[in-house]
């Protein structure tokens, strides 16, 4: 069990740590228990710490980033702690990769092939709320493309929530779920805006980081101020520098870990090829997280939060309203 706070109320709750699926009594369990054993001791063999430790975290959740208690202020101080646990963005990478291998993903056994792989690979990072949100969104948005029909992201996103607590009330209270939900909702609605006004100054993949980066922000930052009393003033910069190494660290990680344990021989070729982008990581985020202004203790109250998200809220509403005007004089 984990203890997590209730953002109505400000109660400690407890929430499952993993799906009663996962019981490593069961047959999935222990085989997925069995996994994460072996994986997490290639990891440890092949690659120091923190890299180890933030490996694991990208590519199957283990959470063992604790254990080296500077790491983890460094990635607090600067931001990206959300890096070192399996989200959507892992979801949609393991789903590319396998329709990348397959081929067409509008060939109903690749896409039937696809969605078993990410439904086993979500068992493997825990389960956990982001990541089942992101496994109903992702599935139900390439059934859609599947049959040719588009796909509102905003809807998406209600309609995944709606019926995650359907299933079990108490994601409505687990603040990786609430963060998770508020960091894809971001994305949805200020993406564009983000996105335009930054691609006016440069068209590189880091202020395309740097776009989703402030879209999310503008969603999450007050919760995270109201739980933890704190904001990091460094998170865009730092995002935009070093999230450009999350998806290839995780991808080739994710080949490390399968080759790695059917040809142990190959992990050592496979560490030399993944060190140096979780190096960049580890040494980026150490860095900015020494400067005494990376973060700051500002807490807001939950009055002053939602009137920031009304305010936030008329915001999209006219951003919205802008784009449909837009889109009816083309």
């Amino acid at each position: 069990m984990r203890v997590y706070l209730n953002c109505f109320g400000g109660k400690v709750c407890t929430e499952k740590r993993e799906s009663q699926l996962l019981n490593s009594d069961k047959f999935l369990g222990k085989i997925v228990s069995d996994i994460r054993i072996k994986s997490t001791e290639l990891a440890r063999k092949n690659f120091p710490s923190p890299h180890s430790e933030l490996l694991l975290g990208m590519v199957i959740g283990i959470n063992d980033i604790d254990k080296v208690p500077s790491f983890e202020k460094a990635l607090k101080e600067s931001g990206t702690i959300h890096v070192v646990v399996v989200s959507g963005f892992n979801i949609s990478l393991v789903f590319g990769l396998i329709i990348g291998v397959l081929g067409s993903r509008y060939k109903l056994k690749n896409l039937l092939i696809a969605q078993t792989c990410t439904l086993f690979y979500a068992f493997l990072s825990g389960f956990e709320p982001p990541v089942i949100r992101a496994w109903v969104m992702g599935s139900i948005a390439a059934w859609a493309k599947y049959y040719g029909r588009s796909v509102d992201g905003f809807r998406l996103l209600m309609f995944s929530g709606l019926v995650m607590v359907l299933i079990d009330p108490y994601f409505l209270f687990s603040l990786s779920f609430q963060l998770s939900f508020l960091a894809t909702l971001g994305l949805i609605l200020y993406g564009e805006f983000f996105s335009k006004v930054l691609s006016s100054i440069s068209k590189s993949v880091l202020f395309e980081d740097l776009a989703a980066t402030l879209s999310a922000q503008v969603t999450v930052w007050p919760l995270i101020s109201f739980h933890f009393g704190t904001v990091s003033l460094v998170s865009p910069l730092v995002n935009m520098l070093s999230l450009w190494t999350v998806p290839i660290s995780t991808i080739l990680g994710t080949i490390f870990i399968l080759l790695g344990s059917l040809l142990p021989f190959l992990s050592k070729i496979m560490a030399i090829f993944i060190y140096p982008f979780l190096d960049i990581f580890v040494r980026l985020n150490v860095f900015f997280s020494q400067f005494y202004f990376s973060s700051r203790g500002i807490q807001v109250n939950l009055i002053k939060m939602s009137l920031y998200y009304l305010f936030a809220s008329l915001w999209a509403i006219s951003l919205a309203r802008r784009r449909r005007k837009e889109y009816e004089t083309k």
